[in-house]
């Protein structure tokens, strides 16, 4: 049992347990994205997200697995050949965006819960990803994948909680505006731009799976695994639809209408887990392009570099958060973004990368009758 989640079910939780960052977390990002478009869109724009993600997911599996690719530096290399700074260029302007939106939304949800200082909260912010990324791959991984774990049965409860209390608002919310597909195409499409542009930067998660079949079936569990707490925030968003797309920190009012000082401290816990741990996860893919430029020169990474670069690249982060504001951040710094990673990833991923997939999978099915008759 243990081996089967360590294949299957770990890439995938390691993947939505960083994506779920400042901006899913919190709700805003889902706001923005597709709840904009009436509840019964935004679920349509949701379920594209998660095909699209499974896609994805089991070329870049199976891509890294066959060639070996378990950093960005390499695996972007064999996906766009020389064009593979492209996505360099794209990740780090992307790294800075999200540390941004999480420091913003870390920083403003403690000043909300506990009413420290920004300043203080940042400090502690940087201390704690510093030490995470200090550890490396394996501590690291079992971290995020547990905190997935809580945060599931945590935003199951708030569901439930919101469904049973306001389920005429969230019924009527969805049946009152039909699906547009248009606008669910655009925001999936979006979204999936500049989210599953991570992929490169957490393929470290394909060591897991030894074979092609174990690659492509963890893989295609991941879409479902990233989405469905999106799917059930999603609805418990729904119900408050549409004040709701006004609020800076949507999770905020929904905890206020609920009024439930216990659940509240649950889920600002939650939510800060989740901020750490997206932190964590993209430094620390940053961390591992690093450590293979060295490793390819002879030399080892510090784990105390580790550390250091991901302080020097939070402060610099946390400083565009303070000059910009939590939602524009995410209204036009993941939106354009998004657009530009659907160009220079997603549409090489889903052409030149299934095409390198399949053809590595017949040069290995025409390799394994000779090795048999050797």
């Amino acid at each position: 049992m243990k081996d089967f989640l360590a294949r299957y079910l770990v890439p995938g939780l390691v993947i939505q347990a960083v994506m779920v960052g400042g901006g899913y977390s919190t709700g805003r990002e889902l706001v923005e994205f597709f709840l904009a478009a009436g509840p019964a869109t935004g679920l349509l724009g949701m379920a594209l997200t998660a095909a699209l993600f499974s896609a994805g997911a089991m070329i870049s599996f199976e891509l890294a697995r066959a060639y070996g690719a378990f950093d960005y530096r390499a695996f972007t290399r064999v996906l766009l050949g020389r064009f593979w700074v492209l996505y360099e260029l794209g990740y780090l302007t992307g790294l800075a965006l999200v540390i941004s939106v999480v420091s913003s939304a870390a920083a403003e949800l403690l000043a909300q819960r506990l009413g420290l200082p920004p300043m203080a909260s940042s400090i502690a912010f940087m201390a704690v990803i510093g030490g995470l990324v200090f550890f490396g791959n394996t501590i690291l991984e079992r971290i995020i994948s547990a905190w997935s774990v809580v945060f599931y049965l945590a935003y199951g409860t708030l569901f439930v909680l919101v469904a049973l209390r306001f389920g005429p608002g969230l019924r009527h919310a969805v049946a009152a505006t039909p699906a547009n597909f248009a606008a669910a195409a655009l925001g999936g499409l979006t979204y999936t731009g500049y989210n599953i542009s991570i992929l490169p930067a957490l393929i470290f998660v394909a060591r897991r799976p030894r074979t092609r079949r174990e690659a492509l079936c963890a893989g295609a569990l991941a879409g479902p695994l990233i989405l469905a707490p999106g799917v059930a925030l999603l609805l418990t968003l729904s119900a408050f639809y549409p004040a709701i797309a006004q609020a800076p920190l949507p999770i905020s009012l929904v905890l206020d209408r609920l009024a439930a000082p216990w659940l509240e401290l649950v889920i600002s816990a939650v939510i800060l887990g989740a901020l750490i741990k997206t932190g964590a996860g993209l430094l620390h893919g940053f961390n591992e392009r690093l450590a293979g430029v060295a490793e390819e020169r002879g030399m080892l990474m510090p784990r105390v570099a580790r550390s250091a670069v991901a302080i020097v690249v939070m402060a610099v982060s946390i400083y565009l958060a303070a000059a910009v504001g939590l939602v524009r951040l995410i209204a036009y710094g993941y939106r354009y973004s998004g657009y530009y990673f659907l160009l220079v990833f997603v549409l090489p991923l889903l052409t030149r990368g299934l095409y390198l997939v399949v053809r590595r999978g017949r040069l290995d099915a025409l390799a394994a009758p000779a090795v048999e008759t050797a």
